[in-house]
């Protein structure tokens, strides 16, 4: 039994082409695709599935759910898998508590922060009542292409007289004037 494919539309020709030559798509869509492609083509499904060294079944079940789903069925399809951790309300919480500055501290007991880190921003969220994990904030931030980075701090000196009390460097050179040669 052959199976033929429908004539594509402009729009889904169009998309197919751009999907087939598209350098940074993964390989699993690019492959579905060409099997497209090809079967609109003229080519035989025996013939697509030996360019492509793929099974004859696999091409059929590519080709069927392009037919039932059109340019849907060519993208994976939704799994089933373990319930988020989080409700999007908890994730839209630690989100907007990453994008603020880390609070000073009151007690000047530590030094401040001029980034989060991991540990400091779960910190935060437990005094807020936020149950956190921190692979878990990891993962929303690196979901939300955040970057955190490892401690970093500064000491700032609460005496007003702090920068004329302060000595010259010992450390850095003194010093000297350049000298220009001068013409003979």
């Amino acid at each position: 039994m052959t199976l033929r494919l429908r004539p594509l539309t402009e729009e889904e020709q169009g998309k197919i082409a751009r999907l087939v030559r598209v350098q940074r798509a993964p390989v699993r869509l690019v492959r579905r695709a060409q099997i497209i492609a090809w079967a609109a083509a003229g080519l035989t499904v025996p013939a697509i599935a030996h360019r492509l060294s793929l099974s004859e079944k696999a091409v059929r079940r590519w080709l069927k759910r392009f037919e039932t789903e059109s340019l849907a069925g060519v993208d994976d399809a939704p799994r089933s898998g373990r319930p988020h951790t989080y409700s999007p309300d908890i994730t839209n919480q630690v989100i907007a508590k990453a994008r603020r500055l880390p609070p000073k501290p009151a007690d000047w007991e530590t030094a401040p922060l001029c980034h989060w880190t991991l540990d400091r921003l779960q910190v935060e969220l437990a005094k807020d009542g936020i149950p956190n994990k921190r692979s878990q904030i990891r993962r929303i931030l690196k979901a939300e292409h955040f970057k955190w980075q490892q401690s970093r701090t500064w000491l700032e000196s609460t005496d007003p007289a702090f920068a004329e009390e302060r000595e010259p460097s010992s450390i850095s050179p003194p010093l000297t004037p350049i000298r220009r040669p001068t013409a003979p």
